[in-house]
């Protein structure tokens, strides 16, 4: 083989696996705005906020963790930080949220694109679920034994 035919065939492969991470990213994109303008997402934040205390987070940090999860941490990151600055979200809150979504971010388009190249998908997705639930609730727990701590230290 060719350096001429390497580089092609190294051209090829590289256009049809873009082809095929566009033709999953850019429909997920489309539904994901659908579902912002149709307030979805706030809505399913709201009838989570029951859950999401169980990982040691208020109501309020719904909203910000459900849109990193199916937004990505771009997005996500910057509603986290505007909540922040609003004093929506405390310290302790802000690490739970950031450290689940470092595990489990972009649930979707990840899960797709690991698809797209073999792996099996709900398998993924249960074991990066478990792991962010996980690693998060013990974060919290870790917190509220802090907190005590410094309570039973002040008397």
């Amino acid at each position: 083989m060719t350096v001429a035919e390497i580089i092609y065939e190294g051209l090829l492969g590289s256009l049809k696996q873009v082809w095929q991470i566009a033709l999953i990213v850019v429909p997920l994109m489309v539904g994901m705005q659908i579902l912002e303008d149709l307030q979805i997402l706030h809505r399913v934040a709201v009838r989570l906020e029951k859950v999401v205390r169980y990982i040691g987070l208020s109501g309020r940090g719904a909203f910000p963790l459900v849109v990193g999860l199916v937004f990505g941490l771009a997005y996500g990151a910057g509603l986290i930080i505007h909540s922040a600055r609003r004093g929506q979200l405390g310290k302790d809150e802000l690490i739970l949220i950031m450290t689940f979504l470092s595990i489990n971010h972009a649930v979707f388009e990840d899960t797709l694109l690991f698809v797209a190249i073999g792996a099996n998908g709900p398998l993924l997705l249960v074991i990066r679920f478990i792991i962010s639930l996980a690693v998060t609730a013990l974060l919290a727990g870790f917190f509220r034994w802090r907190r005590r701590e410094l309570i039973a230290g002040d008397e």
